[in-house]
């Protein structure tokens, strides 16, 4: 190869890499309260999987199964009934007693335990409905979030009252009858108390 062709390659390798390197500087920051703290979500020592409200829209995300479909190493098992659910992080599936995997709400534990089934819980409603955010925290934390979150943890992060008075509505119709009509109204009482409605 003549020297020529080599030094127009390398020309043209430094030229692209030079004009992609301005796509990189204007990634969006998330930030995420993992930690019990503001944090930004690539400066975190952990795994963190984060799904903001544009994404959930974007890919259609409504409850906790859809969140495990984006969420890589990440599984609910669901059996016949509503109390035998086991979340399953990095393949470690609770065989029985307590779950070993915490689900909260805005750092509130609201991990149950079916007497019923082996490993099984009776999860809260495990649809999304007026959340800002879902982290979902692998491997052990249970000095962050207690001892239910042996593998890990989810957090929903739900949305504040905004300082103005706001409402939204949604409609969602897909395959095999799936439809959901979604309404909230937002705003101040006072100036130091605000109030959020969802249905």
């Amino acid at each position: 190869m003549p020297a020529f062709s080599k030094t127009a390659s390398l020309l043209i390798i430094a030229l692209s890499l030079s004009l992609a390197a301005p796509a990189y500087a204007e990634l969006e920051e998330i930030i995420v309260t993992a930690r019990k703290r503001e944090e930004k979500l690539q400066d975190l020592p952990m795994s963190v999987t984060a799904l903001d409200t544009e994404a959930m829209e974007r890919l259609g995300i409504r409850d906790l199964k859809d969140v495990t479909l984006y969420t890589p190493g990440v599984n609910l098992d669901s059996g016949f009934g509503l109390n035998d659910q086991r979340l399953v992080i990095r393949g470690l599936s609770p065989s029985r007693g307590r779950p070993n995997s915490a689900i909260l709400v805005d750092g509130i534990d609201l991990t149950t335990e079916s007497v019923s089934t082996a490993g099984g819980s009776m999860l809260f409603n495990s649809r999304l409905l007026d959340v800002e955010r879902v982290e979902v925290v692998k491997g052990p934390q249970s000095a962050l979030y207690g001892r239910a979150a042996f593998t890990g943890a989810i957090q929903y992060v739900t949305r504040n009252p905004s300082a103005e008075v706001e409402s939204d509505i949604g409609v969602d119709v897909g395959d095999y009858g799936r439809r959901y009509l979604t309404a909230g109204v937002s705003g101040p009482v006072t100036d130091d108390l605000g109030l959020r409605f969802n249905a």
